[in-house]
């Protein structure tokens, strides 16, 4: 899956999201997940993005058993950050966090968690893929995103059609409220709280069709504009 980036009808980057071959880690089948968002265009000359948030999901159950990130750190075109998410190697209410800035020696970043259910960026994504409620239903998640977690409050809208590059297509959309956690599960300090909307397609493929977020910019639109879908066998009928 293909999407453009905007803000403001200005387009910043493209977006992919991967589906990976099934493979082993930490003794699970899993299939790895990559999303990899690069800028375009004249945002070229603005800052330099060419991130990868890569998740490695459990296919019994549907977890994320690792999620990891290279980024370009806010604001630098050279220094790169790195992160490790082990969800695998959970102890309790903590998470293994490890962060590497550059070829620097990584340093543990432990993640307090309330949660049973701990989920990534990806992992969230494949998540609402699956998720049929009426109109209404809500839930609370926590999930990382980079290496920092978000209390994640999402809420079903409900049924609409979505006009998109790929043509007009039925979608189930829904809302969400984030806000920033710090190591130990608090509100992280001098950060606004975001509110963001995913529309799915409401058809047999329960594609990401569109997300919109607030930011510190104004709204930011992320659109699909191409879809291949997987040709592999499917683990389940």
């Amino acid at each position: 899956m293909t999407y453009r980036v905007e803000l403001k009808g200005f387009e910043l980057a493209s977006y992919t999201f991967a589906v990976g071959e099934p493979t082993e880690l930490a003794g699970r089948q899993v299939i790895p997940v990559e999303g990899h968002t690069r800028n375009t265009g004249l945002a070229k000359s603005i800052t330099k993005v060419d991130d990868r948030f890569t998740s490695w999901i459990d296919v019994a159950t549907g977890r994320s058993v690792r999620f990891q990130t290279t980024e370009y750190a806010t604001g630098s075109d050279t220094n790169i950050e790195h992160s490790i998410m082990d969800l695998a190697g959970r102890d309790g209410d903590t998470i293994p966090v490890s962060f590497q800035l550059n070829d620097g020696a990584p340093e543990a970043q432990p993640q307090l968690v309330t949660q049973a259910e701990i989920w990534d960026y990806n992992t969230l994504l494949v998540m609402l893929r699956a998720w049929e409620a009426p109109a209404g239903t809500a839930t609370s998640l926590e999930v990382f995103r980079s290496r920092f977690l978000w209390k994640i409050d999402v809420r079903v809208h409900g049924k609409e059609s979505l006009v998109t590059a790929l043509g007009e297509l039925p979608a189930l959309r829904f809302d969400a409220h984030a806000t920033k956690l710090d190591r130990k599960g608090g509100k992280f300090p001098d950060t606004p709280e975001r509110d963001f909307s995913i529309w799915i397609s409401d058809d047999d493929g329960r594609v990401p069709l569109q997300t919109t977020a607030e930011t510190d910019y104004g709204n930011i639109k992320m659109e699909i504009v191409d879809y291949q879908p997987g040709i592999g066998a499917r683990l389940r009928p």
